[in-house]
């Protein structure tokens, strides 16, 4: 807003904050919502998809996902000093007298004036601005233009004597833009004082809708000037304005030149500049060190500029710095400085710009902005020795850029900016790539690499794996997709079955746990030579045989065809239970104790008639069981002893089948005759108390083999049959059947 003089003391601020609501709401959601904050990493940006803002989907809450990342914590700031046209201006009143509105059609400010808004009152009477507000009528200020200073002043006269005279400088103030309201000076520095401030100052505002200022006619007594803009900005991170006012700098030279920019980048080679001309005695001038001090800054954020500061200039680095540091002066195609800069250009110094830009409001927009340039300029070396050797810093923020990209906030920041420019933005997130990729130690992502899926190795950063299974460490893993030109992150799959590919000894139906995600598990499709995610119509896991009896219908009954509970090394048929094993089978007939009057069979082994027995005394009866030939542990088994591998083979590929009866007809034949065929002797509830050689195929048949009992496949979960599980056979009064797996204890398998 714009006030009259009379009315300042009201306002606390230069414009209304508008905060909008925020909340965590789904990536990719809308993206004017601008959402700050991403809980964690490893799951929010799955499959390379957001919103550009860093909201969050999910978090998977595991201590292995990776830590929290804010990407801002600052709330949307709406600009309501600018309306789009003038139908859209608020009645002029004398509750509003001097305010003031940027009308976005026209790119004119204007001022409430006795009751008429009006787009000629500020230069008829003139605007001054102080706290980023313009206020209407020009406020006296004590501006030293002429006074004693050590250039130019003629002692013996005692007369100024003036380098340039009537100058008129112009340039324009970007952060994203500076908002109307902001002031501009600039401060005459004396070169024989080691260009230190002089007492010649003078301060105009801006008025514009792009950040432009103008000085006209101005005396310079000395060449070497800072210009200071102080104001706040409009946000290419949000979209709206900075949270904060700032004040960035630009230290030039205008002996030759009347434009001088200020920019992020101005501001970060500020103090290299002065510092190259203190290296020299003080007996250059400032010109010459600027386009140095620009690419020592380019050159910190990783910045490559052909002709500029490309491979050439890096490998003059490392000799120092031509002319100030003793190196090997290397030709260049290219001349720039910061002042020339534009947000808005067409060319690699703009896009360079922007991204420095964007990597500078890492931790906000406000005074944290200028701490991490500050940090970068004296902490991190710019300053004095033109690099930036602190490497925790630019480890966190590569990872935040790392975020910022692969949760597509780059198209985000994009958007704005392009709204900002009315226009096409030039390809600045190539350096925003280029940063964190190089800092967090990633190849080229290039057609050779594509489908590489590689982790984080670089210690200092969040994500840090030791190597790509590290136990404990961030589960996120990236991808290179040359489609897309660009590291994503990758899906569970793709970072699941990494190496699976290669997998010598994968089959239709293999199954395997997640390479990362141990608790996922994946599928081979040997019809489509690939692996996909494994869902609970793959694999079916054990249900409790007690749930399975509470889930009987009225006309239900079943069937438990369970191996026997844990024995002791005898493995003959006299060999028994330990005491742990009736305990275990006690406690699967405790589960049944409502159940009424059951049934029980056994093969005729020792183990298995004690199993019955102690199921029965859980249930508080005695077990009365009978011998069934077709519980016998050869049943599937037609000749020789085949060994546990071959029968899971068998089990699940059919091979190898010389010594074993065909899977699916030796199944039904047991069902038939040994369930249902004496369904009309059995009660609500039996028991079958087998051994795992033959309750293992059984129950691969009746899963349709989707339960996971894979003991052949070594390069899979190599579970075996756990004591007291196996399968309900359930049956109802029309001779309909339906399968269930089950377990007694815990778990339905086992490791041997």
């Amino acid at each position: 807003m714009m006030f009259g003089k009379k009315d300042l003391h009201k306002y606390s601020s230069p414009f209304k904050w508008a905060f909008v609501a925020l909340s965590a709401v789904a990536l990719l959601t809308a993206c004017d919502d601008h959402k700050h904050f991403v809980p964690e990493f490893e799951e929010n940006f799955e499959n390379g998809n957001g919103n550009g803002n860093g909201n969050p989907q999910s978090n998977t809450g595991s201590s292995s996902s990776a830590p929290e990342v804010v990407i801002t914590d600052e709330p949307v700031v709406e600009d309501t000093t600018a309306v789009s046209d003038v139908k859209q201006l608020p009645k002029c009143t004398a509750a509003n007298e001097g305010e003031s509105f940027m009308v976005a059609a026209e790119k004119i400010l204007y001022f409430c004036v006795g009751g008429e808004w009006n787009k000629d009152a500020g230069d008829l009477l003139g605007v001054s601005c102080k706290d980023g507000a313009l206020i209407l009528g020009a406020e006296e200020e004590a501006l030293l233009e002429e006074g004693p200073g050590s250039f130019g002043y003629d002692s013996i006269a005692g007369v100024m004597t003036y380098r340039r005279e009537g100058v008129n400088v112009a340039g324009i103030a970007e952060k994203g833009p500076f908002l109307h309201g902001t002031s501009v000076s600039i401060v005459e520095l004396d070169s024989m004082l080691r260009l230190a401030d002089s007492p010649r100052i003078r301060k105009t505002c801006i008025t514009s809708s792009d950040g432009s200022y103008s000085f006209d006619a101005l005396n310079l007594v000395s060449p070497y000037v800072r210009v200071e803009v102080d104001g706040f900005f409009k946000n290419e991170l949000t979209g709206g304005l900075s949270s904060e006012q700032v004040k960035l700098v630009a230290v030039t030279d205008l002996t030759e030149r009347d434009s001088v920019n200020v920019n992020i980048l101005t501001h970060l080679e500020a103090p290299r500049t002065l510092k190259i001309i203190e290296n020299t005695g003080n007996n250059q001038p400032i010109r010459y060190a600027k386009e140095q001090a620009l690419k020592d800054v380019l050159y910190a954020f990783g910045i490559k500029i052909n002709g500029f500061n490309d491979a050439s200039f890096m490998q003059q680095q490392q000799g120092g710095f031509g002319g100030f540091g003793g190196g090997q002066s290397v030709a260049q195609t290219k001349h720039k400085i910061a002042d020339d800069i534009s947000l808005f250009g067409d060319d690699e110094f703009s896009a360079a710009l922007i991204a420095v830009s964007v990597m500078m409001q890492r931790f906000g927009s406000g005074k944290e902005m200028l701490n991490f340039a500050t940090s970068i300029q004296e902490v991190g070396g710019l300053r004095g020795n033109g690099g930036w050797s602190d490497w925790d810093s630019r480890a966190k923020l590569a990872d935040w850029l790392m975020v910022l990209d692969t949760s597509n906030a780059y198209q985000t920041i994009r958007k704005n900016l392009e709204v900002l420019k009315q226009g096409d933005v030039p390809d600045f997130e190539k350096y925003l790539r280029g940063f964190w990729t190089t800092e967090l130690k990633f190849p080229a992502c290039n057609a050779q690499n594509d489908g590489m899926v590689t982790h984080v190795s670089h210690s200092q950063s969040s994500f840090f794996a030791c190597n790509y299974t590290c136990e404990g460490a961030p589960t996120v893993r990236f991808t290179c997709d040359a489609s897309l030109g660009r590291w994503r992150t990758a899906t569970d799959i793709e970072k699941d079955t990494v190496g699976l590919g290669a997998d010598t000894s994968k089959y239709d139906g293999a199954i395997r746990p997640g390479v990362i995600n141990k608790d996922k598990s994946y599928i081979y499709e040997a019809s489509k030579k690939l692996w996909r995610a494994a869902t609970s119509d793959d694999i079916m896991d054990f249900t409790d045989v007690a749930d399975v009896y509470k889930s009987l219908a009225a006309d239900e009954s079943v069937v438990f065809v369970l191996r026997h509970a844990e024995r002791t090394n005898e493995t003959g048929s006299k060999g028994h239970l330990t005491d742990n094993g009736k305990a275990q089978a006690k406690s699967v007939g405790e589960k049944f104790k409502s159940a009424g009057y059951m049934s029980f069979a056994y093969s005729g082994y020792t183990r298995t008639l004690e199993t019955c027995e102690s199921i029965a005394s859980g249930v508080g009866q005695s077990a009365n069981a009978v011998v069934l030939d077709g519980l016998d542990g050869n049943w599937y088994v037609k000749a020789g002893e085949p060994g546990i591998e071959n029968l899971t083979s068998w089990a699940y590929r059919g091979t190898p089948a010389g010594n074993f009866y065909d899977l699916e007809l030796r199944s039904q034949e047991f069902i038939t005759n040994y369930i249902l065929a004496n369904q009309y002797k059995l009660n609500k509830v039996s028991f079958y108390i087998s051994h795992d050689m033959m309750v293992l195929p059984l129950t691969v048949y009746a899963s349709q083999k989707k339960v996971d009992l894979r003991y052949f496949d070594v390069q899979g979960t190599r579970n075996w049959l756990n004591f007291l599980a196996g399968v309900a056979v359930i049956y109802n009064t029309a001779g309909k059947v339906r399968y269930v797996p089950v377990r007694g204890l815990d778990s339905g398998t086992m490791k041997l």
